[in-house]
């Protein structure tokens, strides 16, 4: 029998495993769908300066930059989009009176770029549309003296060219410190600080003389969560590209990137001297704003169309064919086992006591059907009705059932008292009105009412305690995003879990809390054996 039963428990805990190993080997499904990148809402507002028309640019997708959900729009004005290889430029043409603002939002995706390999390059001779990437721009004595100069220092003359690209990032990265005041490249090389577009400009000048074709990326980048929360105003900055074995390669003299271009950078134009006159403050003044937009990290409907496609046995048990009302459901209901799990090895190894045996579940589903902070509120609310009803209404003698009734009936005024004092401020969420949350906290008063009869304050205090940090413990399982989707998109782990709880049931030794609550038994006995 004993046999039997530990076959059939190898046999529910490996099966899942088999499903998985079937799903991602023979039918090319990922365990999880795949993640959807965080989106960036930005909002660029452009007051031109000129009284008939003016000229902007504006984010256009590249590999690695996704744009949707794009709009554009003026009053009194016409908007025509001009598309070059570098980037997209606007035209504005004033048709109308009155002053015209240009509001151009859009969703942004941007994935990172990074170049790990890079070659030797001795490349002669580029394709023509390369020829003004390699135009070295109009220096005056003094700048072509400094430029030298510095050539002279950090270059043997004899290297290949991404070896002389390396040499010249490092000179501006570490040698030139970060100055937004310093605006002229023959100050900048002389005081060793220089803004980030005059840096770019140095190693722009310092590549093509080297005959690598080179390029001022003009870019945004997006805010951190610090700078979101203080709302710091943000503008354009500069980079570089070069291209070096036959692929552009990012280069960042403010930020130390080489061959990387992080994913909170949008290129907004690959040319800077395409566009320089019309970023210039005389044209048009430009404001940015950018809101990061949080997105579901899980893309559940391309992994659906995958497991339709895959014209398996398995598609016709995967959950994603529900409607989503019911994906929504199921998600819930499937992490339910996992809670059971982390209740048993509470109970059964470490000797937790709680509230009945489900009741922190139920506890965690409240959370999780309200919010964490009201959930928590409310449950230490109806404790504490329950503790002082438990002596104020002992004076009544009241039956059981009518005792309760008043209980419930103090649950919903407290409800109602803490809507009418939290609605004005905005702290009151719909969702804190569900019915099924209310009846699982107030039917925990019975149990409550029980133990206190029978166990005294004390020990009821300790299974309080226990209940809640279990519930605690398995509502911060529930929100781990991946371990949610992961048991919607693999029910079959279930068995798994089935498999696990055997495990645990066929335990019989001590529990961790019983080790502490006898421990000076066991220093009894110890003495004792050593004075024998």
């Amino acid at each position: 029998m004993r046999t039997k039963i530990i076959a059939f428990t190898i046999f529910l805990l490996i099966f899942p495993l088999g499903i998985l190993f079937y799903k991602v080997n023979y039918l090319n499904l990922s365990v999880l769908p795949q993640k959807v990148d965080d989106a960036w809402h930005l909002h660029l507002t452009i007051k031109p300066k000129a009284k008939e028309s003016t000229r902007f640019p504006i984010p256009k997708t590249y590999p690695g930059v996704k744009i949707t959900g794009e709009k554009i729009q003026a009053e009194n004005a016409e908007i025509v989009i001009d598309s070059h290889a570098d980037g997209n430029i606007g035209r504005w043409t004033k048709i109308g009176e009155g002053k015209s603002a240009i509001l151009y939002s859009a969703k942004i995706n941007i994935d990172p770029v990074s170049v790990k390999t890079f070659h030797k390059d001795y490349t002669q001779v580029y394709p023509k549309t390369f020829q003004k990437y390699l135009i070295v721009p109009t220096l005056t004595p003094e700048e072509l003296e400094a430029i030298e100069s510095l050539e002279g220092a950090i270059l043997e003359g004899d290297e290949d060219k991404t070896s002389a690209i390396r040499k010249i990032f490092y000179y501006v990265d570490e040698e030139i410190r970060r100055n937004f005041g310093v605006t002229k490249i023959h100050e900048s090389l002389f005081t060793g600080n220089g803004s980030p577009l005059v840096k770019a400009k140095i190693f722009n000048i310092l590549a093509r003389r080297q005959k690598v074709p080179s390029r001022i990326i003009v870019g945004i980048r997006m805010p951190t969560p610090q700078e979101e929360a203080t709302k710091q105003k943000i503008h354009f900055t500069y980079t570089n590209e070069v291209f070096l074995s036959n692929k552009w390669i990012p280069v960042d003299t403010n930020r130390s990137y080489f061959g990387i271009r992080p994913e909170n950078f949008l290129v907004l134009h690959r040319n800077y001297d395409d566009i320089s006159k019309y970023l210039s403050r005389k044209n048009a003044t430009y404001n940015i704003q950018i809101q990061r937009a949080k997105m579901n990290r899980f893309n559940k409907e391309e992994y659906r169309k995958e497991v339709a496609k895959s014209n398996s046995w398995l598609s016709n048990f995967s959950l994603y064919r529900l409607p989503l009302p019911l994906q929504q459901m199921f998600s819930t209901i499937l992490l339910i086992p996992l809670g059971a799990l982390v209740l048993a090895v509470a109970r059964n190894f470490l000797g937790i006591p709680t509230l009945g045996i489900f009741t922190p579940i139920l506890l965690t589903l409240f959370f999780k059907e309200t919010s964490f902070g009201f959930g928590l509120l409310f449950f230490g609310v109806v404790v504490a009705i329950g503790i002082v009803e438990r002596y104020v209404l002992d004076k009544f003698y009241l039956l059981a059932v009518p005792r309760l009734s008043i209980i419930l009936t103090l649950v919903i005024v407290f409800m109602i008292g803490y809507t009418l004092f939290t609605v004005d401020g905005g702290f009151f969420s719909q969702k804190h009105l569900a019915f099924f949350p209310i009846v699982i906290v107030a039917t925990n008063i019975e149990r409550l009412s029980i133990m206190l009869a029978e166990e005294g304050l004390v020990n009821t205090s300790k299974s309080l305690i226990g209940t809640i940090s279990i519930s605690i413990l398995v509502y911060l399982l529930f929100s781990i995003p991946s371990l949610e989707i992961l048991m919607f998109t693999n029910p079959e782990l279930l068995f798994s879990v089935i498999g696990i709880l055997i495990l645990i049931g066929k335990y019989k030794g001590y529990r961790v809390s019983e080790f502490l609550r006898f421990r000076d038994l066991v220093r009894q006995k110890k003495a004792l054996e050593e004075q024998k």
